[in-house]
């Protein structure tokens, strides 16, 4: 069931297949768990909007094409990738696993712990740019920079914090560790995706924003 289905339910009217308590909680989670999403993918798609449109001043300087940019060399950032490819995958094992008690609390640990690699490999990044003079404010597309991996990076340490629930549960109450993998996997592949298209959209070449911003009409904004 999609969101919109969802929103236009009506609890207050008798069903005729009455749904059980635990079902209801269920489902209640999956829809804030949706609304989550689309939230953050709306405040996401409003900052790539501005991205875009800021990359047609003429002041714009790209962060990747020159050996001296921020993003030349991009190992730092693939490692990080891979780090949260491991954790998805591993969130993806736990959740086909649920079972097998000991796979899971094995494939949910090493989800956990990928995913913190991930964060401290962006906060050491964040401090190897500006150790080299990459700052905040350097120019719009290192601010860019900033504001898309700091938001991103603060949002797998939220969901963290619902990992660690995961733990508990897989410790102790089995009865919704199942329930709770099932949200964890989608939240944790929503925020691999977004991380695939901030990484493409960062590191690709002006002529690539100007035909993005030429297809969508955003010059004309």
């Amino acid at each position: 069931m999609n969101i919109i289905a969802a929103l236009m339910e009506k609890p207050w009217q008798p069903t005729r297949y009455p749904v059980s308590q635990s079902c209801g909680r269920q489902h209640t989670r999956l829809v804030a768990l949706k609304w989550l999403i689309s939230v953050i993918s709306v405040l996401f798609f409003l900052f790539i909007v501005a991205f875009l449109m800021r990359s047609q001043y003429p002041d714009w300087q790209p962060l990747a094409e020159q050996s001296h940019q921020a993003l030349f060399d991009k190992s730092n950032l693939w490692l990080n990738t891979i780090y949260l490819v491991i954790a998805s995958f591993f969130i993806e094992i736990a959740r086909v696993s649920t079972p097998h008690k000991k796979t899971v609390l094995v494939a949910l640990a090493l989800a956990g712990g990928f995913s913190c690699a991930f964060v401290a490999g962006q906060i050491l990044f964040w401090l190897q740019l500006y150790g080299q003079g990459f700052v905040v404010n350097s120019h719009a597309a290192m601010s860019f920079f900033y504001l898309f991996t700091g938001l991103h990076a603060l949002h797998i340490a939220l969901g963290l914090l619902a990992w660690l629930r995961i733990v508990a549960a897989a410790l102790g109450d089995r009865q919704k560790l199942a329930v709770y993998i099932e949200l964890c996997a989608l939240y944790w592949h929503f925020l691999l995706g977004l991380w695939g298209l901030l990484f493409m959209l960062l590191v690709s070449k002006p002529a690539t924003y100007n035909a993005i911003v030429e297809f969508c009409g955003l010059g004309a904004l």
